[in-house]
């Protein structure tokens, strides 16, 4: 027993539980090192979700432009043909070049999607060919209500109109799908970037606490 008691007090001279203070000291800053690294490489995660999150927003944000431009100017075709005043298609510059605006922005955020580029290349195809059909309409010029009135009602060119609408609908549901599952990912980085940080934290501060103590006792004991 007498012995055991004098190795302890030799470890003890030693420092042994300074060297183990000052080693939980390190393990601390080694831990909050390695958390910030990782923390960073889940915050450059957590912005990636929400960069697609916002993408698909974009995303959209222009397939609803998109459709209220074509229904604007068709409008402007109408107004112009029952009224004959050339206000109208002033109306209708403005109209077209949104819309040719909002088919260039979903070009630039969808178009290169590999699952998704023969959708969208019909779309552009069918609203190309709606806009060349106002264009058209409008260069009849005053006094062609009736021939506008026909080409508006003619089924073959509703259809036309009706597709671009429907794929438009797919385009975006898939899109709100796509959306729900970016939200979710992003919400999940979030919690696990939170509980990474805590769980980080509360374990430098438990080794910081143990080598602050481990020094303070071992100091008292080395001769």
């Amino acid at each position: 027993m007498t012995s055991a008691t004098e190795n302890l007090k030799t470890l003890f001279r030693r420092g042994h539980l300074r060297q183990t203070g000052v080693s939980c000291l390190f393990g601390a800053v080694v831990l909050l090192l390695s958390g910030m690294m990782l923390l960073g490489a889940n915050v450059s995660k957590l912005r990636d979700s929400y960069t697609r999150v916002q993408r698909s927003n974009a995303v959209l944000l222009q397939l609803a432009e998109v459709d209220a431009k074509l229904v604007g100017v068709e409008m402007t075709v109408r107004g112009f043909a029952l009224t004959d005043d050339p206000a109208f298609l002033k109306y209708q510059k403005y109209e077209r070049e949104h819309t040719t605006a909002a088919m260039d922005k979903l070009a630039t955020l969808i178009g290169t999607d590999a699952s998704r580029a023969s959708s969208f290349r019909l779309l552009k195809s069918l609203v190309a060919k709606r806009l060349a059909l106002y264009a058209y309409l409008s260069r009849l010029g005053p006094g062609h209500a009736h021939d506008v009135a026909i080409a508006i009602r003619d089924p073959a060119k509703r259809n036309n109109m009706l597709n671009a609408r429907t794929l438009m609908a797919h385009l975006r549901d898939d899109e709100m799908k796509l959306l729900a599952e970016r939200q979710d990912a992003a919400a999940g980085q979030a919690a696990y970037s939170y509980k990474l940080a805590f769980g980080i934290v509360v374990l430098a501060f438990i080794l910081s606490a143990l080598g602050f103590a481990f020094m303070f006792y071992g100091r008292g004991r080395v001769e």
